[in-house]
């Protein structure tokens, strides 16, 4: 074991770390400001449904599917050299897409922009276990990484309001060129030119299966939640979603042969790197889509406006922000287990108020809900990417985060498809059941896709039929609500008491021993306790 004394960050690397936050700011700042930019795309490029649907998940599935490529290939080509050709790329895909003169360009360049940023978490992750080599100092700077994340989520739709209503929707993509452009310079002068000594090149099955198998999952998964939302039939898209598990299953049994793998599965030996996986995972199956479900209530059951609506939500995303940035102070009194496991059961409360609430207060108590859930999850996201980071070898920081991205990227998609198909299903045998004789059968069924629709198809309708279809409708929907929220809510209860029990001998280490003892005993900066002393938490690989 390395004993040297890591040495801590100087100004120049903390002006490192202002730069790494650029990439992921820039990143989640698109994924929430293009909702609000599709109503200008449609209107002005007038895409089919499907092509819609593609301009959304285009950039998402590429992304997913590419993640674990780009963290094995950072060590191989150095993690600076491919977070400048990610960047590069992101932005002249993004010049482009602002001017796209048709749907198949945009979408072309979407999916472009999502290879691009399948570049920057495993490289930004990776050369933060170079460049912070104090584990205090490492906690801050994954904290303050994971809140630009954060933060970009909560700037898209207010930045987005202010472009769209000065210029097209062009400009959404179009800001994005200078933000590249500092990056590019300013990664340059401050990011080392780290590069692992490694030998082997990429194995291409490797590559192909994982694609494949990722693809497949995540494309099953957000056409079910698609198709149960619009009360279509969702079987057929089971295929993907079992095709995309047997490829998946050839791709860890292909990893376990090769002597140089695109993923190691050895990683996954480490307590305190699976366990914190999968509860990022299942956290985010439980609640992914419980925003979506949340806004609807409050502009469709409540009546607020669109402007009013993304007011309120920024609320819970400024707590989350600053829940995060605080996580690396409350490892000093508390263990991440506590830390963790306690902000899921607090969140699961939360979670089973908002589900009493629903139908039964105002907007400002629910927000407040949310907002108490936001300071309870803000903590697991930055708590858990660390024992992600600390728990693999210096050369597997890349694939460490892909992991995340890919675990991050499986939970939505299960939570929006999940949560999305039971909350239609409960809506839909609300409406069927509140007796609307009078209704014609057409309006009916429209009505039944969604609350949105029966809101639309009650202004064309008599006002003696319109208002009891919108009761009707109204209370299934908070019905849905109620029970999306108390399924999350079950879901955290059962992830929080694992994460208690199964992560309560593993703290982080108040000295990481070192990039380079990292690399060569494995995990030292996450480390379990037993009755005969501190043990490496697994073993790792250089």
């Amino acid at each position: 074991m390395n004993t040297t004394t890591p040495g801590r960050a100087t100004w120049r690397e903390w002006l490192a770390l202002a730069v790494m936050t650029l990439p992921l700011l820039m990143v989640a700042t698109d994924m929430s400001v293009l909702f609000m930019a599709l109503p200008a795309i449609a209107a002005d490029l007038a895409p089919g449904s499907t092509q819609m649907l593609w301009v959304l998940h285009a950039g998402e599935f590429m992304g997913v599917s590419l993640v674990l490529t780009m963290g094995w290939l950072g060590s191989r080509v150095g993690r600076r050299r491919l977070l400048m050709a990610g960047v590069t790329v992101y932005g002249l895909a993004s010049l482009v897409a602002a001017f796209a003169p048709t749907p198949e360009v945009l979408i072309a360049m979407r999916a472009l922009m999502g290879a691009a940023a399948a570049t920057m978490s495993p490289s930004v992750f990776g050369l933060l276990r170079v460049i912070f080599a104090d584990s205090r100092q490492f906690s801050v700077a994954v904290a303050v990484v994971m809140s630009s994340f954060s933060g970009g989520m909560a700037l898209g739709p207010p930045l987005g309001g202010v472009l769209l209503e000065h210029f097209s929707w062009g400009a959404v993509f179009l800001i994005n060129v200078p933000v590249a452009a500092l990056l590019l310079v300013a990664a340059a002068l401050l990011l080392p030119g780290h590069r692992e000594e490694t030998e082997g090149s990429v194995d291409l099955p490797s590559v192909l299966l994982s694609m494949a198998a990722i693809i497949s999952v995540v494309f099953g998964l957000q056409e079910i939640a698609d198709r149960a939302s619009a009360g279509s039939t969702v079987w057929p898209y089971l295929l993907p979603v079992a095709a995309g598990l047997v490829l998946g299953t050839l791709f860890v049994r292909r990893q376990l042969r090769l002597p140089d793998p695109l993923l190691d599965m050895r990683l996954f030996a480490t307590p305190a790197f699976t366990v914190s996986l999968a509860a990022l995972m299942l956290m985010l199956l439980a609640y992914g889509g419980a925003d979506m479900l949340l806004v609807q209530y409050l502009q469709t059951d409540l009546g607020l406006s669109p402007a009013e609506t993304g007011a309120l939500m920024v609320v819970p995303a400024l707590v989350s922000i600053a829940s995060g940035l605080a996580a690396p102070l409350l490892t000093r009194w508390m263990r991440p287990s506590v830390a963790m496991g306690g902000g899921l059961l607090l969140a699961a409360v939360a979670g089973g108020a908002l589900a009493f609430m629903a139908g039964r207060t105002g907007a400002l108590a629910l927000i407040a809900a949310a907002t108490v859930m936001a300071l309870a999850l803000g903590p697991l996201f930055t708590l858990g990417m660390n024992l992600i980071m600390v728990s693999a070898p210096v050369s597997r920081a890349g694939s460490a985060a892909a992991m995340s991205d890919v675990a991050g990227g499986l939970g939505g998609a299960v939570s929006m498809a999940l949560l999305g198909s039971m909350a239609a299903v409960v809506y839909r045998r609300g409406l069927d059941g509140a007796g609307l004789e009078e209704v014609p059968a057409s309006a009916l069924e429209r009505a039944g896709e969604s609350v949105g629709g029966a809101v639309g198809v009650a202004d064309g309708l008599p006002a003696d039929q319109a208002g009891p279809l919108l009761d009707a409708a109204f209370d299934a929907f908070t019905t849905a609500v109620r029970t999306g929220y108390a399924f999350g809510a079950v879901l955290l209860v059962a992830t929080g008491l694992a994460v208690l029990w199964l992560l309560r001998r593993t703290r982080l280490d108040a000295s990481q021993e070192g990039a380079e003892g990292a690399s060569d005993t494995g995990a030292e900066g996450a480390s379990s306790e037993d009755e005969g002393g501190r043990v490496p938490a697994a073993p790792g690989r250089s």
